[in-house]
């Protein structure tokens, strides 16, 4: 579609952004109820009970994606027509999303089979997230393969609202650009199937996205901390984008290196300090232990995982999936019994006193580490890993492990390519995909008669020396006496 128009129609005011326009074809899409639902799903669960400002909704943060998103794309030069359809993608990405936001999520992704044996399966999930420490992952730009994970569910809605398709063939019907597909790739970070629209997808999913930018942004604006702050301008003057290996590539410029490391030095801190908390950790494990709980009972507004993604495919003009809102758990958790799961009972009748599991005489491991090796040294010396080791003992441990960053320098990178490739059988088609996918999810540094680089390459940045630096926060929490 040729000349295509951005024209606004309406506006919003938002406590981050100021005010953000929007158009016809979103104004429509506002309005509908499947996307008003957002309202009722706060982006960080039940951290506003110990950061009481933290009320901003799923709602607001899309909107504050979409707004984003089409400051960089403008800042990129793309055309009118691809500003709409990521404009649609930023405004869409999070409209499947569950139930108290990661909460829910994390419950039916990985779904215990004894959803009431609750401290053994704690134990044996952070010993396996630990035992996952040997080798950095290299699935970049990668679909995740678990159908529960959100932008799955969103692609679903998507796919399967009449009023939404609608909406769009009705103002973008013209466009062979923006069409469900390609709103859906961008959202699920799919580079493979339309490599036309690799560059948009990278605005909505990769290391330093539209969705991260708003996100901590807005969570440190709602929670009063000042982790989020962050040089928006200047970052989106330091944008560019090039090729390599024939597929687009989004990027900084050199001077916008200390950009990319301030939005990733805030990014852990905002980790570290606010999701991380420690009320905020155990306040979150009881509610999405008592979710597994509420998902394996009929009595519960949860339904079962096969039954919600029929939901999902059957919510047109019904009202099951409008009503899987943070409302669920609160109803869920006043009326359903536990009946035979004590751990559940104790959790049950905590949160509904808004009260909370309290650490341990062992209080806490917090360290910083650059393998394996090192945090199990360390570890294997305190008694909330030995306890940790031990089913029988009555403690909650809550494990949280992080970076700086994803990326990984090119040399490390290459050896692990090669050492996945003499395991796995990697075909040299699948190992240049990687090396392009590396460079599209990660921070690219672009200079002018150079090949692109990314950040934790580049001497001039932090990422060169941190990028091995992960932190392990291991915590016990006790049972009430």
């Amino acid at each position: 579609m040729s000349g295509y128009d951005i024209r606004f129609v309406d506006k919003i005011l938002d406590n981050v952004h100021g005010f953000i326009e929007y158009t016809a074809v979103e104004k429509e899409i506002i309005e509908l109820p499947v996307f008003k639902r957002l309202q009722s799903i706060k982006q960080l669960s039940l951290t506003n009970w110990i950061f009481p400002g933290a009320e901003h909704t799923r709602f607001i943060h899309s909107l504050g994606v979409m707004y984003i998103a089409d400051q960089m794309a403008i800042q990129l030069n793309y055309t009118g027509e691809e500003r709409q359809l990521v404009r649609l993608a930023g405004l869409l990405h999070d409209i499947g999303h569950y139930p108290l936001s990661h909460v829910g999520e994390q419950a039916y992704k990985s779904l215990p089979r004894d959803p009431e044996n609750i401290l053994v399966n704690q134990k044996h999930k952070v010993q396996n997230s630990l035992n996952g420490l040997d080798h950095p992952s290299l699935d970049y730009m990668q679909e995740s393969p678990n159908p529960f994970h959100h932008e799955h569910i969103t692609r679903e809605v998507i796919r399967h609202d009449e009023d939404i398709i609608r909406i769009i063939e009705k103002h973008c019907g013209g466009s062979s650009l923006i069409q469900i597909d390609n709103i859906c790739d961008i959202i699920t970070g799919n580079v493979e199937r339309n490599p036309g629209i690799s560059g948009l997808v990278q605005l909505i999913h990769s290391e330093l996205d539209a969705d991260r930018i708003d996100y901590i942004m807005r969570d440190a604006t709602f929670s009063g901390t000042s982790y989020g702050g962050f040089e928006l301008g200047l970052f989106l003057r330091s944008l560019a984008r090039t090729r390599y290996q024939d597929a687009e590539i989004i990027g900084v410029h050199s001077k916008g290196i200390s950009i990319a490391d301030q939005f990733l030095m805030n990014r852990y801190f905002s980790y570290t300090q606010v999701f991380f908390n420690r009320h905020v950790a155990i306040l979150e494990f009881m509610a999405r232990s008592l979710t597994e709980v509420f998902i394996s009972r009929n009595t519960s507004e949860y339904p079962s995982p096969d039954v919600l993604l029929q939901y999902v495919k059957k919510h047109s003009g019904k009202t099951e999936f409008l009503y899987f809102t943070d409302r669920a758990f609160w109803d869920s958790l006043h009326h359903v019994s536990m009946g035979y799961s004590p751990y559940a009972d104790i959790f049950q009748e905590l949160l509904l006193k808004y009260q909370e599991l309290d650490l341990t005489e062992n209080r806490e491991i917090s360290i910083t580490f650059n393998s394996k090796e090192e945090l199990m040294k360390r570890l294997e010396e305190h008694p909330i890993y030995q306890n940790l080791l031990d089913d029988a003992c009555e403690t909650v441990p809550i494990l949280h492990l992080g970076n700086f960053t994803g990326q990984l320098p090119r040399e490390v990178f290459c050896r692990e390519l090669e050492r996945l490739g003499n395991t796995s059988g990697l075909t040299e088609g699948d190992i240049r995909r990687m090396k392009i996918r590396r460079m599209q999810e990660g921070i690219t540094v672009i200079e002018e008669g150079k090949a692109p680089s990314l950040l934790c390459d580049s001497p001039a940045s932090l990422m060169s020396g941190l990028y091995s630096t992960r932190f392990c926060i291991l915590r016990e929490y006790g049972l009430p006496r």
